[in-house]
């Protein structure tokens, strides 16, 4: 039996009555009507077949073919919703932004039971990007979802709604069994003011993860909570790189040039990528030995620890890496090199990498197809938005599930919301 998602929708067994009244007036009830009623005994079959009529009378009806997006989506198709949606583009018509935001939103849904992980986080990222306070119970669920990559993006998009309800559950995700789970619910309740969140985030100084108590440390600093800060530049010394790393960034960011003698320090790491991290917030925090170390790794032999000085400077909305990036664009470069440079060049307004995600979108490997499609959604000036279109055409449906979520994102409210570093 076709699941149903919208048996609400014009009226339910409401229209059913007018159907009714309406056959006793000796009249037929508007199509509308008589869709919701088909709708309301799960006759998608039929909804459709009487849709369909009345678009073949009349095919220049653009609220007709938006209605059969609609009952598409009432009777859980929302793959077919999208290619009824896409049709209009070939002929021309305007967008409807609500409806195509529907669409995201229900594949976005559909997209987390994926058997793919890749799949399911993209589709909880999308799902968080689109976030408002309609879609509080979406993100409910997803923040209990059995994935931890899924609850983890929930928890970002819950982050940004208003109100009790997403704080409580960001809050009784700090007892989450997975540590990037609870490091979300630090991050999402950092942007809060409210006494029980700090409270909650002070708890989280005595987590079982470093990773999450470097969190609730910059947290707290960046509130101007002394102790807090002194943590931080702890973490700039622990033997773990990585959180040496993430210790340089938040260092940065809290702007006090008190951590300037201890990034100075992360100059001289046996880590290129630690040495990165901390030129940037040493550039960050006005110290001209941090950009001079950024244009020298520009020149490492690693491209790749190039890239990371390039994405650097293009964290300081500064293009010094942009000529190197454009090199990581030719076709005989890596793949996963020729996204990351595109994007990069994105952040910066620079759409040289334009011409090679559409390239992209044509590959053979679906994965890649999907990754280039994402990253078009990152181009601002909706520069990504023509490939886009045609994505949402790809044989592949996490590739066109991929396109739709970005388009959504700009065909709404604007471009995505920019995460941490790469996506």
């Amino acid at each position: 039996m076709t699941s149903f998602t919208a048996k609400g929708w014009i009226g339910g067994i409401g229209a059913a009555a007018a159907i009714l009244l309406a056959a006793a007036c000796g009249r037929e009830a508007p199509l509308e009507e008589r869709v919701a009623a088909l709708l309301a005994r799960q006759d998608l079959s039929g909804a459709l077949e009487l849709v369909g009529a009345a678009i073949a009378r009349r095919p220049e009806d653009r609220a007709l073919h938006d209605l059969r997006v609609r009952v598409l989506l009432a009777g859980g198709q929302a793959d077919m919703a999208l290619a009824a949606y896409a049709r209009r583009w070939g002929g021309g018509g305007p967008d409807e932004p609500a409806l195509f935001r529907e669409i995201a939103i229900a594949l976005a849904e559909q997209g987390q039971a994926s058997g793919e992980g890749l799949v399911r986080t993209r589709a909880a990222a999308a799902l968080a990007g689109l976030a408002s306070p309609d879609l509080t119970p979406a993100l409910r669920r997803a923040a209990g979802h059995p994935d931890a990559s899924v609850r983890a993006q929930a928890l970002q998009g819950l982050a940004a709604l208003p109100g009790g309800e997403a704080a409580e559950i960001l809050r009784q995700a700090l007892a989450d069994s997975d540590a990037s789970v609870r490091a979300a619910a630090v991050g999402g309740l950092a942007i809060r003011q409210d006494a029980e969140d700090r409270a909650a985030l002070e708890r989280a100084l005595t987590d079982p993860s470093s990773r999450v108590r470097l969190r609730a440390a910059a947290s707290l600093a960046r509130q101007g909570q002394a102790a807090a800060f002194q943590q931080v530049l702890a973490f700039l010394r622990d033997p773990d790189e990585s959180l040496r790393m993430q210790a340089a960034e938040a260092a940065g960011h809290l702007g006090s040039r008190e951590a300037v003698p201890f990034l100075l320090g992360l100059l001289r790491d046996r880590n290129p990528y630690v040495q990165i991290y901390a030129a940037e917030a040493l550039a960050r925090l006005g110290e001209s030995r941090g950009r001079d170390r950024l244009q020298r790794a520009l020149q490492h032999p690693d491209r790749s620890v190039a890239m990371y000085a390039a994405e650097a400077f293009s964290n300081l909305a500064d293009a010094e890496g942009a000529a190197r990036l454009v090199e990581a664009l030719a076709p005989d470069q890596e793949v996963s090199i020729r996204l990351y440079a595109a994007w990069t060049l994105g952040r910066l307004g620079d759409l040289r990498g334009l011409p090679a995600l559409t390239e992209l979108l044509a590959h053979e490997d679906s994965q890649i197809r999907m990754r280039a499609a994402w990253t078009l959604g990152q181009l601002g000036n909706g520069a990504g938005i023509p490939p886009l279109r045609q994505a949402v055409l790809d044989p592949a449906p996490p590739v066109r599930w991929q396109a739709a979520w970005a388009l959504a994102a700009h065909l709404g409210a604007g471009a995505p919301v920019e995460r941490d570093r790469k996506g």
